[in-house]
């Protein structure tokens, strides 16, 4: 297996817009009692015996809204059906590129989300409640197609949708989602399969038109598909991360281990740094991921810790401009205390030592820095 070449992340490319070296609000992470001096470990030897004794986790999952007969959930619960988050036409015609954004009866955008906040699919499918199991009676494959076949979009979010439809039968179990697209190699064709009547279709292409349809299933056989319906994503947005036309993703799938403190257990992928570092990635989904660090590829790879903040400014190590959402912000003595790299500020090289207990080195669960991983399909 090959690896990609290092890549000079820390490096703006000519016509790139210039980034600051380090947010001007971040200020040292100060909890409990100081120790007056980073506590320095060779990643070489046995860690275990710097370790402070352990802290229980106190890290809480997020959970997904969902709807019910109570009145004061239904207020505070708000679908994309009835949220003024969503309309038929973008708050603006045109992308960060100049080009006129794609527009159609099947397609919702949504238009609340600022510039500099990262894409996020896991907050876009707060918006959809997840179905409600109930009785299905299956005498045969389902009859009916499924109907009213949407395309939801976020603005200035080209890498992925949400289509959502209508059941139509009490026969169907499951759906197969078919994603299609047409480039220079020929069509390429992404299928998906899902028990709710809506789904992230993810890794798309920038300024790319592909044709969606759903199929009903059940364990007699197949349905009817919808009706296709087609999109054509907008383009990258600079402000987010560079983009190279013509270049494949960087990152190479491959299983790594890991120090592990992380909601996020999907496929592994790995890419190697400008100062001999590999980077290592668990995904959540394609625009939430948990960030690692190693200077080993068959070696572990530890947890990132952040001197100044919660580890905002890490989408660094992902090629990402901005300063990303990340998971429950703990103060350093509610972490249990490891062995990890840390850093201040953007920019700056990572140390090794120790992180969380009383260091005042806080680290996360996950990152969303809104650059796609692995990338487009």
């Amino acid at each position: 297996m090959s690896f990609p070449k290092p890549v000079m992340w820390s490096r703006a490319r000519m016509g790139s817009p210039a980034r600051p070296s380090f947010h001007p609000n971040k200020k040292p992470n100060l909890v409990g009692e100081s120790t007056g001096k980073d506590i320095l470990i060779d990643p070489q030897k046995d860690k275990s015996t710097f370790l402070l004794p352990k802290v229980p986790l106190v890290t809480a999952k997020p959970v997904k809204p969902k709807t019910t007969t109570s009145p004061v959930t239904v207020t505070q619960f708000e679908t994309w059906e009835n949220s003024s988050a969503f309309s038929s036409v973008p708050a603006s015609k045109i992308d960060a590129m100049g080009k006129e954004r794609f527009t159609a009866p099947h397609v919702v955008y949504k238009t609340d989300k600022k510039p500099d906040e990262p894409c996020s699919i896991t907050k876009s499918l707060s918006y959809f409640p997840e179905d409600e199991g109930g009785e299905t009676t299956v005498t045969g494959p389902p009859r009916t197609p499924p109907s009213n076949l949407t395309v939801v979009t976020v603005e200035g979010c080209p890498s992925f949708i949400i289509l959502d439809w209508d059941k139509t039968d009490n026969e169907t179990t499951e759906y197969e989602v078919i994603s299609t697209t047409k480039g220079p190699e020929g069509e390429k064709v992404s299928i998906l399969t899902t028990n709710q009547t809506h789904t992230a279709v993810e890794n798309l292409k920038p300024e790319s038109s592909y044709e969606f349809k759903v199929k009903p299933k059940n364990e007699l056989g197949e349905g009817p598909p919808s009706e296709p319906v087609t999109f054509n994503t907008e383009s990258a947005d600079p402000r987010v991360s560079e983009y190279v036309s013509g270049k494949d993703a960087i990152w190479t799938q491959f299983p790594f281990k890991t120090d592990s403190y992380s909601e996020c257990n999907g496929k592994q992928y790995v890419k190697r740094t400008w100062y001999r570092k590999f980077v290592g990635i668990q995904l959540c989904n394609s625009l939430r991921y948990k960030i690692y660090l190693s200077d080993s590829l068959n070696g572990k790879f530890y947890n990132i810790g952040d001197q100044t903040g919660h580890g905002e400014d890490h989408c660094q190590f992902v090629d990402s401009f901005l300063d990303g959402l990340t998971g429950t912000q703990l103060p350093a003595d509610q972490l249990e205390a490891r062995p990890g790299y840390f850093r201040a500020v953007r920019q700056e090289p990572v140390h090794f030592g120790q992180i969380g207990g009383n260091s005042h080195i806080t680290y996360v669960a996950w990152y969303e820095c809104g650059t796609p991983i692995p990338g487009k399909w």
